[in-house]
């Protein structure tokens, strides 16, 4: 949502799109002199400060004197661009604690910075500290249209999501030779969206489903630790899985993670043919848990069988990675009956939507949430 209060970071540039990146435009707005900044000070400017209290701001304050010393080194700069263009959290924004866990410079700045981002945490309600930077959507939108690989270039301006202005204008915040912040020009949303501009503050406390782009979430895309649940599918041939003179079905499924671990089995009993005929649709209601990539991966496997006994043995299938995507190929033993019918295995990606349909022997499956 292009509005001001998600303005944020950095204007950083793009390799061979550089000719559109208007690094030396001018804010709208401007004085002749920095005028000295501090946060506390606007709380008695009645309105420009949004509900902060005073040691909150002086922490605040010495934080964006703290991120903007850091930003000086194009290393994090790069590393808060390219971090607020996965979207993590639904925008183009980064945690500041998680751009540092992927710096490797100053530890003893580090370390401060950390300190104030827990400071403000234990007084806003545990909410972290981002970095938006609403240029990242303009930089991504040319990268893709020109091949090219999105890099930081120029150091940027601060604004404080705290400080906003009757006119929606906030002042560009940048840092004195006495570590002051001082501003001489106030940013608006226009000059934030094509240039170099952070955006600092609380995160926005919002649902897991806003959390990731909406146009992902329009198509059905999942989000970290949503639940899942298989068991859906659907018989497109009664006869060539279980011919009616063998009666019931006795479905059976394994869902194992991205690196062939098992996340479940089960068995789903004898059913009469009649849940299965004219292709309707067979829910068995299989909660397989909740979708964290840090724990599944990137994609699931799923393997149906149709069970019909005989003597016990086993078969040995092989889960190599979905298309596009690298890893290695894992082999994994199952039990099984000589007279089994293998239906197959689907690869279900994290990314799929969750109204995707998988086509197996004889029947198709889905998952849902």
């Amino acid at each position: 949502m292009k509005t001001f209060a998600k303005f944020g970071m950095l204007c950083l540039t793009g390799s061979i799109i550089l000719s559109s990146c208007q690094k030396e435009d001018q804010p709208i707005i401007t004085s002749e002199k920095d005028v000295v900044i501090h946060l506390s000070q606007e709380i008695s400017k009645g309105g420009r400060i949004r509900n902060v209290e005073q040691q909150t701001a002086d922490l605040k304050e010495k934080l964006l004197i703290e991120i903007l010393e850091l930003s000086k080194d194009e290393v994090f700069r790069q590393i808060v661009l390219e971090q607020s263009l996965k979207q993590s959290h639904g925008d183009y924004n980064v945690y500041v604690k998680d751009a540092l866990g992927l710096y490797k410079g100053d530890a003893t700045k580090i370390k401060t910075i950390l300190g104030l981002n827990e400071s403000i945490k234990s007084l806003n309600g545990g909410l972290e500290q981002i970095i938006f930077y609403p240029r990242a959507e303009t930089i991504e939108e040319q990268t893709s249209q020109f091949k090219a690989t999105p890099i930081s270039l120029s150091a940027p301006v601060l604004v404080s999501k705290e400080i906003i202005n009757k006119d929606y204008t906030s002042p560009g915040l940048r840092l004195s030779s006495a570590r002051e912040l001082t501003s001489n020009q106030q940013v608006t949303e226009e000059f934030a969206w094509s240039n170099d501009v952070w955006v600092v503050g609380d995160e926005e406390n919002v649902s897991p489903q806003n959390q990731i782009p909406a146009e992902q979430l329009a198509k059905g895309g999942r989000y970290q630790g949503q639940p899942e649940y298989a068991g859906l599918i659907q018989v497109t041939d009664m006869g060539a899985i279980e011919p009616w003179v063998d009666g019931k079905f006795e479905f059976k499924i394994f869902i194992r993670n991205s690196s062939a671990g098992a996340v479940s089995e089960r068995a789903f009993g004898s059913w009469a043919r009649k849940n299965f005929q004219d292709q309707k649709w067979k829910d068995f209601g299989h909660f397989m848990g909740n979708w964290n990539t840090s724990t599944f991966g990137n994609w699931t496997y799923e393997k149906w069988i149709e069970e019909d006994g005989g003597a016990s043995g086993s078969v040995t299938i092989a889960l190599p990675p979905p298309s596009g995507q690298t890893g290695p190929t894992y082999s994994v033993t199952l039990p099984s009956h000589e007279r089994d019918d293998d239906l197959g295995l689907a690869t279900i990606q994290f990314t799929d939507s969750i109204d995707q349909v998988y086509n197996l022997s004889y029947c198709n499956i889905k998952r849902k949430n």
